[in-house]
């Protein structure tokens, strides 16, 4: 498994945003709370992931 696969897999990507919620984080540039990043997320993942994964 390359490195990007393990950056992007499902249970590094989730325990990335444990931390955040667990670490109270607070809006970034984009203005987004950690609720409404985890939605866009969820909803963008695949997507993502793809996109990453294809350069």
């Amino acid at each position: 498994m390359e490195l990007i696969e393990k950056i992007l897999s499902e249970e590094n990507l989730q325990k990335a945003i444990r931390k955040v919620k667990k670490n109270k984080g607070a809006p970034g540039v984009d203005k987004m709370t950690v609720q409404e990043v985890e939605e866009w997320f969820n909803q963008y993942k695949e997507e993502l992931i793809s996109k990453i994964l294809n350069k």
